[in-house]
Formats: structure tokens, C-alpha cells, sequence
């Protein structure tokens, strides 16, 4: 049966690229690779006895391995949290009487690519820095002679150069031989037990481990009853910044038949995570799908001062993520819906999955941990959110009972156990949902391909070189004359960027202010005071005591009132602010550019410019270029990794709280850490606000360009073709005949 349809759809690929050499070569290689794919995705699904392949999938930094850790382990750092992105590992789990890992580290191909990507990133940086000194050195007499000289743009990095200079500088910090593991994998199991082999392998995944920047993938066998049967994925995030180890993470998932996908309560299925999802499951044929909502703990100290209790606050919290997380789901559906073409199939069924897969179970790992340990045992940040969760009413202090219910893991154990309870029946359909998840992905290419030669055909009927060269030629230079308009919409949207997110800069100036104030108040306490007296010591019985005297003390109390402030309190307002101005820049830069509604006016702008009411004009010659173009667009979302603020907070101070002269110290030293971290903050807003202006100006000049460029190569393939006319409008035929039968074909069968 596999053999049968992989061949089926192998051979499709074979006759579009036996059919004409015209035909698009990027879409030809894709319809190859889906043929390849789902024979290494079918083989696996019909392995004798399998386990029932579980993945976890998000973006990276969701909590997917704390997420494992409590459900699977029992809070046990089994799976070490990752030093940063760069270092997170792709890692499978399964069952076996007898632990032991495999650990696999990059090719030497990859490895090469990392030290040329970080040597390109020192380059850039080197050549700036030079700039700069240069730029500082004429400035002085620059401004003498009335001259303006602008300074040098300082280099933005692609994630994976960063990604690379930091597993570089690691390795270097290390002293590590790499050449020595690479293209190789290692066994670790002269082990006793499951504890020993987490020692063993904090070596090699652990945040500061020896060979941590050098391993790609590892595999786990546990002594762990609860994963008889099934095997885990844990995935080091599908938006990896290291693109060798993104594949794998994608092949991976093509092989899992269940997907649990963790996305931030605060933000549930945001833009980004449903555009990571579209890349990577929808011909994948995995209908199982389980929403979890990570980091509940943190929605619930964002909210919580809305509510006069705890009971109030937990479930009209969780109703209100509810709400958000079916409309950010809703919104991106709608969207689509508009903009749905005929080869939307696969993107359409992802959808109606996502919508059926709600509501998400909202969790929260830290509170799965608070319940479970001893205070005794919690590390600094345990301790820190204790006290943040114990501080938000006066009247309620958590204990076990009350953390494991926000935790909410009963919920997800009980989804786990239905899983494993439909194992066969999903094990059972899982080939066919892949046949027709890849069933759907050829039809869209093969629409695509049928639209490319349509095209070509009609190019090759009615015109010849010259008369189209001619139209084209007209058509560049009128794109080109109004690049003013295009520019001006580019333009628009990057002033709309910067103003945005300028004025968050002066919003988040104005809750400093706030922050800066430390309120004293007023209590009583019961203090000690010992008094004393002289009383005669003289006895009838000793005449030599006549005379002598004793003193005498006693201890009396008494109310004392007094001002003090909270150094809790000043710190919890601090960490408030660093974690809300997160929060902020990440959502006013996400929404700082409606990209769907740039891209329709880059559209309008150029259609602007043309009569598609004259006879005598082809708007194909303009739509299908103009919309390759468009969707080369992209813009970044930014958002500030603020932890090192924090911990600087946490840093200034120790006493609880501080009395009298101190509380003006305290005061004093309140305003200066604010002054600081508003000083870090406005750095980093600003290169976050430069990031977008210079992405959007790189896609300002590359667009107009791209776009004629696509329009040139037409003629450049009607020359070809008009060599042989004939043969070739035999050949688009062919291509169009077989397309159509083998859509019918495949529209039959799904």
C-alpha cells in the first residue's frame, strides 16, 4: 500500500518534469519532495507494534520542557531547561527497563555553515565599529565647517547569525575539541538509574554544559511506567534559529500522531505561532490536536487586581483567556476565509482542526511545582513567585490543594490517558490522514503549476517576443515611474511604525513616573523597655548590711507607632513594570504594521496604476508577478528578553522593609533603578523601532526591483519558447490535460 502511493505520487512529479523544462523548477522540487516526505512519514506509520508518537511543538521559550517535566516526570528537571534558544535540543522520550540516551551532534556541513554565518555577523560588526570610530573622529570637524555627517547604521543580525556567534563563543569558553564530535552520536548508558543518567546528560544539554552548543538531537530510554507505549517529542521550538536543526525538528513532526502545541496564555495562538503551524503540519494528516495554554501563573498576576478574591479571579480569568484565545483563532480563520484561493485546501483543514481543538487547557508548570515540593527545597525563582502569587490578596494564602488546581495537570493527564486509550483507533487512521494531507499539498502545487503554464500558454498564443517584449518594457516603465507611489505607501507604513511604537516609548516614560513613588505608611508595634531602681539591701540578721543598697530592673512594654515602607512592595512594583513593559512591546510591535492590510496597499498602489478596463491590456502580466512579489514581504515582531532587569532588581535590595531615615534611602535608590531601567529600555526600543524601519527599507528597495525582474523573465521565456512554439504549446497542453485528470483524481479519492 505505501510502496503503491508513494510510487502513485512520485510518479506525478516524474511526468511534470518529463512534460517541459519551462515549467517553474521551485515547484517541480517541492512536488518531488512531497512524494519523498510521505514515504520516510508512511513507512513509520506502519511499523509493527509502534509506540504512539507525541509531539510538542510552540515556539521557543513556551515552557514545552517544563510542560514535560511536570507531566511525565513529577516536577523533576529530567529536562534541563536550555541556556538560551540557540542551545535548546530536539529530544525524544520512550520507555525501557534499562536508561540510557543517544546524543547527536551536528554534521561537519553543519557546523561549517554556523562559523561562516558567525565569521559574516563579525564582519558586519567589524565594519561598523570601524565606521563609527571614523564617523566620531570627523564629527568634531564636521560640525565646524557646518557639514552634517550621518552616523553609521549600526548591523541588525538574522536570528541565526546570533544563534551562531553565541554557540561559537560557547564553544571557545569551553575549550571544546568540536572536530573531534562532530558527524558522530554517543551512547551514554553505563547507568544505574534514571537520576544517574540526568547527571550524565546535563553534560550535553544542560545550560552550561560541555558539549551543549555542538548537539543537535538526543534520544531518552527511561525507567518511567507512564511512558509504556508511547514516545515523546520534545522540540527545541519550530521558530529554531539554527535551520539544520529546524528540519530535523520538521521531520520529527511529520512522524507524530498526536501534537500538543503550547502557546503563551497572555498571547494564545498569536500571529506568529498560527503561521509556524501552517509551515509545519498541514500535510502531515494529523488530526489530533491539544491546545495547552502555557504560563497561566503569569496571566494570573497580570489580572489578578481586577478581582476581590482569589475564587472570583481564577475563573473569570480563565473565561476571559477562553474569549481571546477563540477569537485570535476566529480572526486568523476570517482572514484567511477572505483571501482563500482553490489551493487553500490544506491551510482550510488546519483551520476547522484548530477551531474544533478549542477551548485550550490553560496551565501553569510553576504552580505544578509549588504544589509537589517543600518550600525548603525551591530554588530563587520558585521562592520569587511563591511570594508574588501568596501577596496578591490579603485574605488567601496558596497551599498544595489551591497550586495544584491552577496548575490545572489533572486536565492534562486526563487528555493524556484518552490518547493513549484511542491509541490503535489512531494508529489505525493515521496512513490514511497523511494520504490525504499529502493528497491535498499536490493538488495545491498542481493548481499552481496549471496557473504558471496557463500563463505561459496564453503568452505563446497571442503575442509574439517583440509585441510582448514591447508591453512588458511599458509596463516596467510605468512601475517604475510610479515607484514614487509605491515608496510612499512603504514610507507611510514606517511612519506609522515609528510613531507607534514612539509613543509607547513615551506611555511606558509616564508609567516610570508611577513606579518611582514609594509610599510610606504607618504601624504599631509592642516594644520592650526595662527601667531600673535602687531598694535597700540591709538585713536585721547582718548588721554590716545596714545602710547597702541593690538596683533593680524590670521589663515593661509599651505601643510604639512608627512610618515604615515595603521593600517587597518597591520591588514588586519595579518587577511589575519591567514584566508590563514587556508585555507592551511585544504586542505595539506585533500590531505596529497590519501586514495583511500593507500588502493590499502595495497591491492597490500598483494597480493604481493601470486601466484594467482596457481591451488592449493583460492584468495578468501584472497580478501574478505582483503577488510573488507581495508575499516575499515580511516584517519582524520584536520583543525584549527583560530577565536580566529583574535580576538586577532583585539584586538592590534584601531587607523586607526600612524605617525613618532609611525610607528616604530606599526612595532614593527606587529612583535610580527606575532611571536605569527606563535607560536600558529606551536602548532597546529604539533598536527595536530602527529593526522595522530598516527591514521595511530593505523591502522598499528590493520590491520594485523583484517585481520587474519577474516581469523581464517572462519575455526571456517566450523567447525560448517561440523557438520551438509548436512543441512547447504541445507541451503546455499536455501539462494542462494531465493536471486537470490528475486533480480529478485526487479530488475522487480524498
Amino acid at each position: 500500500m505505501i510502496e503503491e502511493q508513494s510510487s502513485s505520487l512520485l510518479k506525478i512529479s516524474e511526468v511534470y518534469e518529463l512534460l517541459g523544462s519551462s515549467l517553474d523548477a521551485n515547484l517541480l522540487a517541492e512536488l518531488k519532495a512531497l512524494a519523498s516526505n510521505f514515504k520516510n512519514d508512511a513507512l513509520h506509520t506502519q511499523n509493527v507494534n509502534r509506540l504512539l508518537r507525541i509531539g510538542i511543538i510552540g515556539q521557543i521559550k513556551r515552557g514545552k520542557s517544563s510542560f514535560l517535566n511536570s507531566l511525565l516526570f513529577n516536577g523533576q528537571d529530567v529536562l534541563p531547561k536550555a541556556a538560551t534558544p540557540m542551545t535548546a535540543a530536539l529530544t525524544k522520550i520512550c520507555y525501557a527497563q534499562q536508561p540510557k540516551a543517544l546524543v547527536e551532534f551536528y554534521s561537519k556541513n553543519e557546523w561549517d555553515k554556523v562559523k561562516n554565518l558567525a565569521d559574516t555577523a563579525f564582519t558586519k560588526q567589524a565594519s561598523y565599529e570601524n565606521a563609527l570610530l571614523e564617523y566620531q573622529a570627523n564629527k568634531a570637524i564636521s560640525q565646524k565647517q557646518g557639514v552634517f555627517i550621518a552616523p553609521p547604521v549600526k548591523p541588525v543580525l538574522s536570528d541565526e547569525e546570533k544563534a551562531s556567534i553565541e554557540l561559537l563563543n560557547m564553544v571557545k569558553s569551553s575549550g571544546l575539541n568540536v572536530a573531534q564530535y562532530l558527524d558522530t552520536t554517543i551512547s551514554l548508558d553505563e547507568v544505574n538509574n534514571n537520576d544517574e543518567l540526568v547527571d550524565k546528560l546535563n553534560s550535553y544539554v544542560g545550560a552550561s554544559g560541555e558539549f551543549t552548543p555542538i548537539v543537535k538531537s538526543t534520544q531518552l530510554h527511561l525507567n518511567i511506567e507512564s511512558l509504556r507505549d508511547i514516545e515523546v517529542v520534545d522540540t527545541p521550538g519550530m521558530n529554531d534559529p539554527i535551520i539544520s536543526r529546524g528540519r530535523r525538528t520538521q521531520e520529527f513532526i511529520g512522524q507524530c500522531d498526536v501534537v500538543f502545541v503550547l502557546s503563551n496564555s497572555g498571547q494564545f495562538l498569536d500571529q506568529s505561532d498560527m503561521s509556524l503551524l501552517a509551515q509545519n503540519i498541514p500535510n502531515k494528516g494529523i488530526e489530533d490536536i491539544v491546545l495547552i495554554g502555557s504560563l497561566f501563573d503569569g496571566a494570573l498576576l497580570d489580572e489578578y487586581h481586577k478581582y476581590p478574591s482569589i475564587q472570583q479571579a481564577l475563573p473569570a480569568i480563565t473565561t476571559k483567556l477562553n474569549n481571546q484565545a477563540k477569537s485570535n483563532v476566529d480572526k486568523v480563520c476570517n482572514e484567511f476565509s477572505a483571501h482563500q484561493s482553490t489551493e487553500d485546501d490544506n491551510q482550510s483543514h488546519l483551520m476547522s482542526t484548530l477551531q474544533n481543538s478549542l477551548p485550550p487547557i490553560f496551565i501553569s508548570s510553576r504552580c505544578y511545582d509549588l504544589a509537589i515540593k517543600p518550600e525548603q527545597s525551591l530554588n530563587e525563582e520558585e521562592l520569587h513567585t511563591l511570594n508574588l502569587l501568596n501577596g496578591m490578596f490579603d485574605d488567601f494564602t496558596f497551599n498544595a490543594n489551591t497550586f495544584a488546581a491552577v496548575a490545572n495537570f489533572t486536565k492534562v493527564t486526563s487528555k493524556l490517558d484518552t490518547v493513549k486509550a484511542k491509541k490503535e483507533q489512531i494508529l489505525a487512521d493515521r496512513f490514511n490522514n497523511l494520504l490525504i494531507g499529502s493528497k491535498r499539498e499536490v493538488k495545491q502545487k498542481l493548481v499552481q503549476i496549471a496557473d504558471d503554464v496557463t500563463y505561459k500558454r496564453k503568452n505563446l498564443l497571442e503575442g509574439d517576443v517583440e509585441s510582448l517584449a514591447k508591453k512588458q518594457q511599458a509596463v516596467v516603465q510605468r512601475i517604475e515611474a510610479g515607484t514614487v507611489k509605491v515608496n510612499s505607501v512603504f514610507e507611510k507604513y514606517s511612519i506609522q511604525a515609528e510613531k507607534t511604537l514612539t509613543r509607547l516609548l513615551t506611555d511606558i516614560s509616564q508609567n516610570a513616573i508611577h513606579v518611582k513613588q514609594v509610599q510610606s505608611q504607618s504601624g504599631s508595634r509592642e516594644e520592650s523597655y526595662t527601667t531600673s531602681r535602687e531598694v535597700s539591701d540591709s538585713s536585721w540578721y547582718n548588721p554590716f548590711s545596714y545602710g547597702s543598697t541593690r538596683t533593680v530592673t524590670s521589663t515593661n512594654y509599651r505601643t510604639v507607632n512608627y512610618t515604615y515602607a515595603s521593600v517587597h512592595e518597591s520591588v514588586s512594583k519595579l518587577e511589575s513594570f519591567v514584566v508590563e513593559t514587556s508585555k507592551a512591546i511585544y504586542e505595539v510591535s506585533e500590531n505596529a504594521i497590519q501586514l495583511a492590510l500593507f500588502k493590499q496597499d502595495i497591491k492597490a498602489s500598483i494597480r493604481d496604476m493601470f486601466d484594467f478596463t482596457d481591451d488592449d491590456f493583460d492584468p495578468e502580466m501584472v497580478l501574478m508577478p505582483l503577488n510573488n512579489a507581495v508575499e516575499r514581504i515580511t516584517i519582524p515582531a520584536v520583543s525584549l528578553d527583560l530577565d536580566t532587569h529583574i535580576n538586577t532588581i532583585r539584586q538592590q535590595f534584601s531587607a523586607e522593609q526600612v524605617e525613618g531615615d532609611d525610607i528616604a534611602q530606599l526612595r532614593t535608590e527606587q529612583a535610580r533603578v527606575v532611571a536605569l531601567l527606563l535607560q536600558d529600555i529606551i536602548v532597546e526600543l529604539k533598536q527595536c523601532i530602527n529593526q522595522i524601519v530598516e527591514k521595511l527599507a530593505k523591502e522598499q528597495s528590493n520590491f520594485v526591483p523583484s517585481l520587474t525582474k519577474d516581469l523581464v523573465a517572462s519575455v526571456e521565456q517566450l523567447k525560448q519558447d517561440l523557438t520551438h512554439k509548436e512543441e512547447v504549446l504541445k507541451g503546455y497542453d499536455d501539462v494542462l490535460q494531465k493536471v486537470n485528470a490528475d486533480l480529478a483524481t485526487l479530488s475522487t479519492n480524498l
